[in-house]
This record gives C-alpha cells, structure tokens and sequence, in this order.
C-alpha cells in the first residue's frame, strides 16, 4: 500500500510537470527555472490544498457557545471504540482503556470512563448521574450480551 501511495504520488506530479510545460509551450511563457525551482512550487501548492483539521477530526468548525465530539463504536472484537471530545481522546483501543459491551464517558467538566460487564451495576451506575451530564456511550465487541 505504501509503494502504491507512492507510485500514485509520482504519476500525480509527472501529470503536473507535463500540464505545466504543455502550458508553458501553447502561452510562450518563457521562465528562467530550474527543477529545485519547480519542485517548490509543487510543493506550496500541494500544502495549500490540504483541508484545515478541526477538533476530534470532524469535517467543520463547530459554532461558538458549542462543543466538538466524535464517536465510533467498535468492529466486532478487533477495534475498539473511541470517544473524542473537544480534541481530547477520552477511550480508544490505543489508549487501552476500553473493554466488551458498553463503555461509557461522562463530559461534566471532569472526564472519566467506565466500562461494565454485569448489568445490575450499570443501571444503579445510570441512576447516579446527575442532570446536566452529557453520557456518550459505544459499544465493543458484542453490547447486547447482557
């Protein structure tokens, strides 16, 4: 996949090269430049198309007075959920801190996890958190086991 990445890179500016000099030829456009020259144009260009990152990686800038998130739940066995909150990572498999079933993060100012196994402690869990308390929940694995 990286040779791949790197051959498409190559035919990319190849068709730029020749673009630019088929350009050059039919407009007689005459330019005292060499290849280091080129390449630097390239360059910038290439910088200047790259879409700007917003928090958690979302598509667009959130409005003012609101917060960025980002949630995904997990692929079978294989992935694990992850929670992003104001460019914050809260749970994700890289950070180790997510388990089977339903992991959750309470935003309340404080961020915290908690993942649960048994379902009798998870309902008394629900029933402690107070209003106001935004709850993100994925699931991993298999979140309807119990």
């Amino acid at each position: 996949s990286l040779l791949t990445g790197a051959a498409k890179l190559v035919v990319v500016i190849a068709i730029f090269l020749l673009t630019f000099y088929v350009i050059s030829q039919v407009f007689e456009i005459k330019m005292d430049a060499n290849l280091g020259h080129i390449f630097v144009l390239v360059y910038f260009l290439l910088k200047a198309t790259k879409p700007p990152r917003y928090k958690c990686g979302i598509s667009k800038a959130c409005p003012e007075k609101h917060f960025a998130f980002k949630m995904s739940s997990g692929a079978a066995n294989v992935v694990g959920p992850k929670i992003c909150v104001e460019d914050n990572v809260l749970m994700s498999g890289v950070k180790n801190n997510v388990g089977r079933g339903i992991n959750m993060a309470l935003v309340n100012g404080n961020f915290m996890f908690s993942f649960f196994s048994d379902v009798a402690p998870f309902i008394e869990f629900l029933k402690t958190i107070q209003d106001g308390t935004i709850v993100l929940m994925a699931t991993y694995d298999d979140g309807a086991t119990k």
